[in-house]
């Protein structure tokens, strides 16, 4: 074990449809208030526009995150945010489901590989999540751990740590370029892959190791 080399993942929109469920169930509260395509759509913007915005300022945990977030957007649309509103988007978060090739890959990169989740989020929300997954991990390091989010650099230092090692030592992967890339290219990781899940557009100067639409290939890419 000792010997085996680390992959750090991130966890949401890399290993599970965090976006995706939480957007479905942002759009099914709207309607329960005849809310509109129009309104639905502003709800959504002004949601992860405030929740990237609050993960940038004075830390707060997930939950209340994403309770300012919902409440942002539904002020913003002229509706009322109702307790069990809040309520429904947390349980989206949980209940968000892997894709589908995560949990073979995983399973067949744990033979050889330590496992590590690096996550923006706490732990009353990540256990679901990880039981969704139905892999053991080796590492999980949280948000409310570091009491940062990423980009900040505070959670790689705090992931590092945690796994004793040095950051030349560890390969990141993750869907994210803006959460992940740059910073693992910045604090030295000695290996990035871009899972780019939704074919969108990375920036040169933080040029992944490899760009990857989905985790299909990583060990291939590894053994190069």
């Amino acid at each position: 074990m000792a010997d085996k080399p680390w992959l750090t993942f991130d966890c949401y929109d890399t290993l599970v449809r965090y976006t995706e469920s939480k957007s479905a169930a942002l759009e099914e509260l709207i309607r329960q208030k005849n809310g509109d395509e129009k309104k639905i759509q502003k709800a959504k913007t002004v949601f992860e526009k405030t929740e990237r915005e609050l993960q940038l300022g004075p830390f707060i945990t997930l939950n209340e995150v994403i309770h300012a977030s919902l409440e942002t957007a539904m002020k913003a649309v002229n509706l009322e945010m109702l307790h069990e509103d809040i309520t429904e988007i947390i349980s989206s978060v949980k209940s968000a489901d892997p894709f589908t090739e995560v949990f073979d890959v995983l399973h067949d990169l744990k033979d050889d590989y330590r496992l590590a989740i690096l996550s923006n989020s706490e732990p009353d929300i990540i256990q679901y999540n990880v039981d969704k997954i139905g892999i053991e991990f080796d590492a999980i390091v949280l948000a409310s751990e570091a009491k940062c989010y990423k980009p900040n650099q505070g959670m790689f230092e705090e992931l590092l740590r945690r796994i004793n090692q040095p950051s030349i030592n560890v390969t990141h992967i993750a869907q994210s370029f803006y959460h992940d890339m740059r910073t693992a290219k910045e604090l030295g990781f000695g290996k990035r892959i871009w899972i780019n899940r939704y074919n969108r557009k990375g920036d040169p100067e933080y040029k992944p190791d490899a760009e990857l639409s989905n985790l299909t290939n990583v060990r291939e890419f590894l053994a190069l």
